[in-house]
C-alpha cells in the first residue's frame, strides 16, 4: 500500500467514525457563510471621468507673450490633494445637500472626515482623471461623485484665476518699485554730471597739452638754432661792401645757404617753413650775384662802396628769428602751466570717472530690471485675461457620473455560491488536520521507523466490520444524507429568497 492509498484509507476511516460531526460542520460552515454574505455591507460606487484640456486656439497665437496656466505633471496626485481638502469637501457636501447652512462646525467637520474615506482619485491615462465615491447608499454615492467633480472643477478655475491675479499684483508692485529706483538713479546721474561739468575728458586734454608741449619744444630748439646761425653769419659779414667784390661774398653766402638747405632736407619736407625761407634766400643770392657782376666798378672807386645787402638781409632775418624764439618761449611757458593744471584735473578726473562708472552701472542695471519687469507685467496681464476667459488648461467632464444600480465588490451572490464550497472545505480540512496531528500510529512506514531494524513489520491487518456494524453504518449514512438534503434545501431557499428580494 503506497502513501496515497494509506492517506485515503485513513481519511475514510475517520470520516466513517466522525460522519455526524462532518455533516454538522458542513451545515454550520454553509449557514455561517450565508449569514456573513447577508450581513456583508453593500458598497455602491459612482465615478466621473475628467479631462484636462490643454488645447486652445489662443495659446499658439500668444506663445512667448503670455504664460498659460498648466497643470502639474502628477495630475491625479494634485487632484487628490485638492479634493481631500476641507474646503472642497465642505463645498461638495453643501452642494449635495448633506450640510445645511445652519449646521454647527462640529457636525460639518465630522461629515467631512467621514466623507474623506469614500473618495478615490485615480489616473486614467492621457490627461484623464477618474473621481469616484463609494457609499452604502447608491443615491449618496451618485450625489457625492457629481458634487465632488463640480467642486473640484470650480475650485481649480478659481485657483487659476487667483494665482494669475496674485502674480500680476506682485509684478505690478515690483514694476512700481523699480520705476522709483530708476528715477532715483537718473536723478543721481544727472545731478552728478551737472555738478562736475568740466571733468569729462580731463585725461584726453592732458594728453593733447603734453603733445603740444613736445611740438613747441622742438620748434623752439629749431628757432634758437636758426637765430644762433644768423648771429654767427652777421658777425662775419661787414655792413658795407665793395661792389666789385660783392659777388664773392654772395657766392660764399650761397654756399652756406645751400649747405643749410641740404641739412634741413634730411629731416623735413619741402614745405617746411625754414626750407622755403632758405630756398628764397638762395634765389635772392643768385640774383644779387648776377646784379653785382653786371654793375661792378673799378677798384678804389668810392662810389662803388655802399650798404651790404647780405648784411641787411641777415639783420632782418635775425630780428624775425628773435621774435619767433620769444614767441615760442612764451607759448611753451603757457603750455607748461596748462599741463600742470590739467594734471591736477586728471587726479580729480580719476575719482570722477569711478563715481560716474558706478552711477552709470546702477542706472543700467536698474533700467534692465525695470524693462524686464514691464515685459513680465504685460505677460501676467494677458495670463489673467486668458484665465478669466477660460483659456489655458481647463478641466471638463468627459463622462458624468451614472447612478449605480449594482453594488461593487463582494455581494450576496458571491457568498451564496461560495457557501457550499466553504461547507465542504472546512470540515474536511479539520479532518485532515486531525489525521496529521493525531499521535496514534496509522501508517506502516511510521511503525517501521520506530521499531529496530532487527524487528520487521510482517503485515498490516485491516479493520473488518461485522454485518451488524454494516447495517448500523448504512442507517447512519441515510440519516446523514437526509440531514444534508435538508441543509441544502434550507440553503437554496434562503439564498433564493434573498436574491429575489434584491432583484
Amino acid at each position: 500500500m503506497n502513501l496515497v492509498e494509506a492517506w485515503a484509507h485513513a481519511l475514510l476511516r475517520e470520516l466513517q467514525r466522525h460522519k455526524g460531526k462532518v455533516a454538522v460542520g458542513f451545515a454550520v460552515a454553509t449557514f455561517v457563510t450565508l449569514a456573513v454574505g447577508y450581513a456583508w455591507p453593500k458598497k455602491f460606487e459612482a465615478s466621473a471621468l475628467v479631462f484636462a484640456d490643454e488645447q486652445n486656439i489662443i495659446q499658439p497665437l500668444l506663445s512667448g507673450s503670455a504664460e498659460v496656466t498648466k497643470p502639474d505633471l502628477d495630475q491625479a496626485g494634485i487632484a487628490r490633494d485638492r479634493i481631500m481638502s476641507n474646503t472642497i469637501l465642505a463645498q461638495a457636501l453643501t452642494d449635495a445637500g448633506f450640510i445645511k447652512p445652519g449646521d454647527d462646525d462640529s457636525k460639518r467637520n465630522a461629515m467631512v472626515v467621514a466623507t474623506r474615506g469614500g473618495i478615490l482619485v485615480t489616473d486614467a491615462g492621457r490627461g484623464h482623471i477618474r473621481i469616484s465615491y463609494q457609499s452604502p447608499e447608491a443615491a449618496r454615492a451618485y450625489q457625492m461623485a457629481a458634487a465632488l467633480t463640480g467642486a473640484f472643477i470650480n475650485d481649480t478655475s478659481r485657483k487659476k484665476r487667483q494665482e494669475s491675479s496674485d502674480a500680476y499684483q506682485f509684478i505690478n508692485s515690483q514694476v512700481t518699485t523699480y520705476k522709483d529706483q530708476l528715477q532715483a538713479a537718473e536723478d543721481k546721474l544727472k545731478n552728478f554730471k551737472s555738478q562736475n561739468p568740466n571733468q569729462s575728458g580731463g585725461s584726453a586734454r592732458a594728453e593733447q597739452v603734453r603733445a603740444e608741449e613736445g611740438r613747441l619744444t622742438l620748434d623752439l630748439q629749431i628757432a634758437r638754432a636758426q637765430r644762433d646761425e644768423l648771429r654767427r653769419q652777421i658777425s662775419q659779414e661787414s655792413q658795407t661792401a665793395n661792389r666789385q667784390f660783392k659777388s664773392d661774398g654772395f657766392r660764399e653766402r650761397l654756399t652756406q645757404s645751400q649747405q643749410a638747405l641740404d641739412v634741413l632736407r634730411l629731416s623735413y619736407e619741402e614745405t617746411y617753413p625754414d626750407i622755403v625761407s632758405l630756398k628764397q634766400q638762395i634765389q635772392d643770392l643768385k640774383k644779387a650775384i648776377a646784379d653785382s657782376e653786371n654793375s661792378a666798378s673799378p677798384s678804389g672807386d668810392e662810389s662803388g662802396r655802399g650798404m651790404n645787402p647780405v648784411y641787411a638781409k641777415l639783420r632782418a632775418d635775425l630780428s624775425a628769428a628773435e621774435v619767433n624764439v620769444r614767441t615760442l618761449e612764451l607759448r611753451l611757458g603757457a603750455n607748461k602751466k596748462l599741463l600742470e593744471q590739467e594734471q591736477g584735473y586728471s587726479k580729480l578726473g580719476a575719482e570722477y570717472d569711478a563715481q560716474l562708472a558706478e552711477l552709470t552701472r546702477d542706472y543700467t542695471v536698474t533700467k534692465q530690471l525695470y524693462e524686464d519687469m514691464l515685459e513680465r507685467k504685460e505677460r501676467a496681464r494677458l495670463s489673467v485675461a486668458l484665465d478669466v476667459e477660460g483659456q489655458g488648461v481647463t478641466y471638463r467632464i468627459k463622462e458624468p457620473p451614472i447612478f449605480p444600480s449594482v453594488p461593487v465588490g463582494l455581494r450576496f451572490m458571491h457568498f451564496f455560491l461560495l457557501a457550499p464550497i466553504v461547507g465542504l472545505v472546512v470540515p474536511f480540512g479539520l479532518l485532515i488536520a486531525f489525521v496529521m496531528l493525531d499521535p496514534r500510529l496509522r501508517f506502516a512506514d511510521r511503525l517501521e521507523m520506530i521499531l529496530p531494524e532487527t524487528v520487521p513489520v510482517l503485515a498490516v491487518i485491516p479493520h473488518m466490520s461485522t454485518p451488524a456494524e454494516l447495517r448500523i453504518q448504512r442507517a447512519q449514512w441515510l440519516r446523514i444524507a437526509a440531514f444534508t438534503v435538508i441543509v441544502l434545501a434550507l440553503y437554496a431557499s434562503f439564498g433564493l429568497i434573498r436574491l429575489l428580494g434584491v432583484v
